[in-house]
């Protein structure tokens, strides 16, 4: 079983969070998850993991909100999308797209997640840059749990090494082999055409 709500405001995570408390103090040892948990009081930074809970967070809208978020909220937005204050206070985060409402492209996330800039390069240098994660966090946030030994693992081949890259140029990342239990499932041919077995 998983317990997952969907919070938005800073009063909304903090009520979810308060629920979850007493679920916990009653002996609930099942995964909680707080979806979206996208504006926080600093107070309660700390609070997902005291109580074990996922932080299930989209970086694309970060950048898709910055400018409602400043117009809305002004400073109190300091802590909207508070990807690394979150991992620092030791929360799990764990990122999605919110398809079909943004994208499925996990790159346009991660670049997101890395930079806080749209792809024009707005706002420069990050929105609030100290909460920009690194490569490695992203994709962990993406990715999830590691493997353990004996696990099966899935792989892509990418046209680029995204740790390594600017990262504004993670966004020009192309899959171009796509590896499932052992098979080659995608094959890009370099011309833009694909091959799918």
């Amino acid at each position: 079983m998983l317990v997952c709500t969907h919070a938005i405001g800073d009063r909304a995570n903090r009520e979810v969070l308060n629920v979850y408390a007493k679920l916990r103090a009653e002996g609930l040892t099942a995964p909680l998850r707080i979806e979206h948990a996208q504006h926080l009081h600093p107070a309660d930074l700390p609070r997902f993991a005291t109580l074990n809970v996922i932080a299930s967070m989209q970086p694309i809208h970060c950048t898709s909100d910055y400018q409602m978020t400043n117009a809305l909220l002004g400073a109190r937005g300091r802590y909207t999308y508070a990807f690394k204050s979150l991992l620092n206070a030791g929360a799990t985060l764990a990122f999605g797209s919110d398809c079909p409402v943004e994208t499925l492209d996990p790159w346009v996330g991660i670049h997101a997640a890395v930079t806080r800039e749209r792809a024009n390069g707005e706002p420069s240098g990050g929105w609030y840059p100290e909460e920009k994660l690194s490569v490695e966090e992203a994709v962990r946030a993406y990715i999830g749990t590691p493997l353990r030994e004996g696990d099966r693992g899935d792989a892509l081949v990418l046209s680029q090494d995204i740790f390594e890259i600017p990262p504004r140029e993670i966004l020009e990342t192309r899959v171009e082999h796509t590896v499932v239990g052992g098979q080659v499932v995608y094959l890009s041919n370099r011309q833009g055409d694909t091959v799918t077995r």
